[in-house]
C-alpha cells in the first residue's frame, strides 16, 4: 500500500481557515486514494492549546482522522506539541525502499533537549494558552532561525541519521523543523509542514519516495466535491 506521511500541522483554535482547509483536503484526498497515512507529530497543538481544545475547534479534521484510523489506514506518532498522540517512532516495511523509520524527531533537536529548551517547554505546557506566551515562543524560534538556521538544520539532520543507522533502516522520515527535504541517496527525509499557502507531504511506494504539495486551489476542488 502507498503511504503518505505528513507532519507539523499545529492546528489550534486560532489556526487560519486556509490552513484548516488544506488539512481537511489532504485527509479527503487520502480517503479517496485508498492510501495509508502517517501523521508524524504536532498535528493538533496540545502544547499551546490544551488537551482537546484544537480537536474541538476543528471537528471535521478530527472526524476524518478518526475515520481513517477506524479503517486501519492511519497511524500517528508523538511530537513535542502532542506527546500523547502515539508512539515516538514507527518502523515501516515499504517494498522498493526497505525499512523506513518514521519519527517526529524532536528528540534529535539540540535546542529542545537543552536546559533552555526544557525550561521553555515547561513554561509552554503551563502557560501556553496565553497569547503572550505563544507569541514570545514563536519570536524566539524566528530569532534562532535567523541567526543559525543552516547550522541547526545540519545538526538536526546528522542526529536523525544516527537514529536511522541505529534502527538499521534504509530511510528516515522526520518532521519538527518544518522544512521539506528529499534527495537521491540521502537516508534523511522530511515531510515539511502546513502553512495557509501549502501542505507538503511525503509519498512512499514501490517506486520509491517523492515529495508532494497540496495547494489552496486543489484543496477547494477536493472539498467542493
Amino acid at each position: 500500500m502507498t503511504i503518505w506521511i505528513a507532519s507539523d500541522w499545529h492546528l489550534a483554535p486560532e489556526s487560519p481557515a486556509a490552513a484548516v482547509r488544506l488539512a481537511r483536503a489532504f485527509l479527503a484526498r487520502a480517503q479517496e486514494a485508498g492510501v495509508r497515512v502517517v501523521l508524524n507529530g504536532d498535528v493538533f497543538d496540545v502544547l499551546f492549546s490544551g488537551e482537546g481544545r484544537a480537536e474541538a475547534a476543528h471537528p471535521e479534521v478530527a472526524r476524518a482522522i478518526a475515520a481513517l484510523s477506524a479503517e486501519g489506514r492511519l497511524d500517528r506518532t508523538a511530537g513535542n506539541h502532542d506527546p500523547a498522540a502515539g508512539p515516538e517512532r514507527l518502523v515501516l516495511h515499504v517494498p522498493g525502499i526497505g525499512r523506513v523509520l518514521v519519527a517526529h524527531g524532536h528528540s534529535a533537536d539540540p535546542v529542545s533537549r537543552s536546559p533552555i529548551g526544557r525550561l521553555g517547554d515547561g513554561i509552554s505546557r503551563r502557560f501556553g494558552r496565553l497569547a503572550l506566551v505563544r507569541g514570545f515562543a514563536r519570536a524566539v524560534e524566528v530569532a534562532a532561525r535567523a541567526v543559525a538556521e543552516e547550522q541547526m538544520l545540519a545538526l538536526f539532520r546528522r542526529r536523525c541519521l544516527d537514529l536511522v543507522l541505529r534502527e538499521e533502516c534504509a530511510l528516515g522520515v522526520f518532521g519538527h523543523v518544518h522544512v521539506p527535504h528529499l534527495s537521491p541517496g540521502d537516508a534523511y527525509a522530511n515531510a515539511g509542514g502546513l502553512t495557509p499557502a501549502a501542505l507538503s507531504y511525503l509519498v512512499l511506494g514501490e517506486r520509491g519516495a517523492r515529495l508532494e504539495t497540496l495547494g489552496p486551489s486543489e484543496a477547494a476542488r477536493l472539498l467542493s466535491g
